[in-house]
């Protein structure tokens, strides 16, 4: 190959990763340039050879002049084709075709388009007429630096200079030189671990690509960019969104079992799975998450019996104090479309014990009482040898003994204040404490007389005040998801699991959409009060990511403006708190723009109006994919920009399948999965 460079030796770093032979190959030359864009000349026949040049392809462009080795020309030029331009004499070649046209209409027999137009040009205008101008982006600069006594490939997103265009010449990069440019990283100071997520893929036609043999030149990522950062999955259902995913997921696990195998912490993933797609098999990957191992999975959702380890209910015990939290989450969600005031008031309430503070405990125990009872009245299956404590005087006890005709009460503690009521006397008990009170009762006004008691007892009585209300026949639809035999709180459990570095998919595809709601608020809740808990002691939280489907519902630009809620708060605490969030959606724009400003990942598939694309425009140079985002509907065709790559690299996503499982398996120690003896 022509030493392009001057002064550069032949084991150069740009002649060696970009220009050599197979590598790079001329299509043409440097017709007009700035510092910003260029436009290049090419030829038909350059065109053909070099399997074509479809919009946004890279192209190099490099300087060189055998004649003057001093001129400091060891840069490469990276442009990428944004469309066509005119040549100085287009206009004039396009006069003499339209003129020789008119001249063979007038003179040939036969007035047929194929007569006329077809008719053969004379090799010398043929050769003139076939050169074109092709529209370039110029993003900068690749040059080689000396890193510690190494040479590294360097990139800078400008230009330092340019020369006379007939200085340079331009190559297409092909083969590795391609993947080169493709996963180029830029220095960011974390660790790198590079991964395959694909090749590269500049158009949906792609047959003169497969022809010419550069349909798979690597895409390689630092799977480490979305560690502890934001990232983007955007583009319509069924685009592959969740196939990158896992491709990530899958990634991550390996470099966490690598972290664990040499005494570091693993890396636990967080998955709300709304559609059931990652923890079950499905037609796209003919595999799914959970296929990793049952050792390194766990599954929780609705309805898990129990037969399988790794599959864990989701389902809560509303009748377990360590999951009353839980409990209350949940319910007061389902009576948010009740405007009373009880309402308000159990949302805001504590029913959990409090320890080293008894009055507050006892309160809370006394409230526990009615909202036990309430759950009866709903038809909640009460679990097996379940009784309630209070703390009630030994006075009042005897009232009440005596209403009822026989003693509910069991002493459990050293003083007779400290009982425990048995499942079959629960509601009995509320309603004569209810009824003395009432009746003025001094004992029952005391026993009842805290907050926390009257914001239970009209969802047990149904009555408010003067009116009646729904009260516990609004606890109807949470019945499916309350589990007797459920022993901690789920969100406890899922955060046990995450520090153990397994990989958690809470299956959210079966139960109504209130309560999945609540429960993923909960679960997440929990996950940032543990994470900041450590944070704020002084340690470094564990490395979690967060998997979150339909995120236009859950960071809507009016939600942000709410410093409580649950999912802003993940979305602005994350990152201090090695929180990495994964989020996708279709609408860009359904996204508040503080969480895509602090976005360092975007896997952008495609979108199908103008709407959406121009939100995404406001980030990096994705305008200038617009209109091929509306109009590529390939199904893993994405443009993809992570934190170490200083540009938008064009990419066909590969699939995750079993290779990518048993790569997460080995990587884990674990033998690959197997068909009929044969390792897949």
């Amino acid at each position: 190959m022509t030493e392009f460079i001057p002064g550069v030796g032949a084991g150069s770093l740009l002649r060696s990763e970009l220009l050599a032979d197979g590598r790079s190959t001329r299509i043409g030359a440097i017709h007009q340039i700035d510092y910003g864009q260029a436009v290049v000349l090419t030829h038909d026949r350059w065109k053909f050879d070099a399997g074509g040049i479809p919009q946004f392809s890279f192209l190099l462009a490099t300087a060189q002049d055998v004649n003057e080795p001093h001129v400091d020309d060891d840069e490469v030029l990276l442009l990428r084709v944004e469309g066509t331009s005119p040549l100085s004499l287009e206009r004039d070649l396009h006069a003499v075709r339209e003129e020789s046209l008119r001249t063979a209409l007038s003179n040939n027999q036969d007035p047929s388009p194929s007569a006329v137009l077809d008719a053969e040009l004379d090799p010398f205008t043929k050769n003139r007429v076939s050169f074109t101008g092709v529209r370039c982006k110029i993003l900068g600069t690749f040059y080689e630096d000396d890193v510690d006594g190494q040479k590294v490939l360097e990139f800078g997103a400008d230009v330092d200079n340019f020369y006379a265009t007939s200085t340079y010449r331009v190559l297409k990069p092909i083969g590795d030189g391609l993947a080169t440019i493709a996963s180029y990283l830029k220095p960011t100071g974390r660790p790198v671990e590079r991964v395959r997520i694909g090749a590269v893929r500049y158009s949906a036609t792609r047959r003169r690509a497969k022809a010419a043999k550069q349909a798979d030149a690597a895409v390689e990522v630092n799977i480490r960019d979305f560690i502890g950062n934001k990232t983007a999955l955007l583009g319509m259902t069924r685009m592959g969104k969740s196939n990158t995913a896992k491709i990530i997921i899958a990634r991550t696990f390996v470099v966490s079992e690598r972290q664990r195998a040499a005494g570091g912490h693993p890396i636990g993933h967080l998955i709300f799975d709304p559609q059931g797609e990652y923890a079950n098999p499905n037609v796209q990957d003919d595999t799914e998450i959970a296929a990793i191992g049952a050792d390194h999975v766990r599954i929780f959702k609705f309805g898990a019996d129990g037969t399988q380890p790794h599959v864990k209910p989701l389902n809560i015990n509303f009748f377990s104090e360590n999951q009353i939290d839980a409990v209350q989450g949940l319910i007061s969600d389902t009576l948010s479309g009740d405007e009373s005031g009880y309402v308000k008031d159990f949302a805001g309430m504590s029913y959990a014990d409090v320890p080293g503070d008894r009055s507050a405990t006892t309160h809370a125990q006394r409230a526990r009482l009615v909202l036990y009872g309430a759950l009866m009245r709903a038809g909640f299956a009460v679990p097996t040898n379940f009784r309630a404590r209070i703390n009630i005087s030994a006075a009042f006890q005897q009232k009440i003994v005596a209403e009822l005709g026989r003693n509910p009460f069991v002493q459990v503690g050293n003083s007779a204040n400290f009982v425990a009521v048995a499942a079959a006397d629960v509601e009995n008990v509320v309603d004569k404490i209810v009824e003395l009170r009432d009746a003025g009762d001094a004992d029952a006004s005391n026993f009842a007389k805290d907050v926390r008691w009257k914001s239970v007892e009209p969802i047990f009585t149904t009555r408010s005040g003067n009116r009646s209300v729904r009260g516990w026949r609004n606890l109807n639809p949470l019945r499916s998801f309350h589990s007797p035999a459920t022993q901690n709180d789920p969100a406890i459990e899922i955060y046990e699991e995450l520090l153990r570095g397994r990989i958690v998919i809470v299956d959210l595809h079966v139960g109504a959409e209130a309560v999945t709601k609540a429960l993923s608020e909960s679960i997440t809740r929990r996950l940032l009060s543990k994470q900041t808990e450590v944070f704020t002691s002084g340690q470094e939280p564990p490395h979690i990511q967060v998997m979150l489907e339909e995120a236009h519902n859950l960071f809507s630009s009016d939600r942000y403006k709410d410093d409580l809620d649950v999912w802003v708060k993940l979305a602005k605490e994350a990152s201090k708190l090695n929180l990495g969030m994964t989020y996708a959606t279709q609408e860009v724009s359904g996204v508040a723009h503080q969480v895509k400003a602090n976005t360092a990942n975007w896997v952008v598939a495609h979108l199908n109006n103008t709407t959406e694309v121009r939100e995404l425009a406001k980030f990096y140079d994705f305008g200038a994919f617009s209109d091929a985002i509306i109009a590529s509907e390939d199904r893993g065709y994405v443009r993809l920009k992570t934190l170490s790559s200083p540009y938008i690299v064009p990419v066909q996503i590969d699939r995750y399948d079993i290779a990518l499982v048993n790569e997460a398996r080995a990587a884990a120690g674990d033998p690959p999965l197997t068909l009929n003896g044969t390792a897949l």
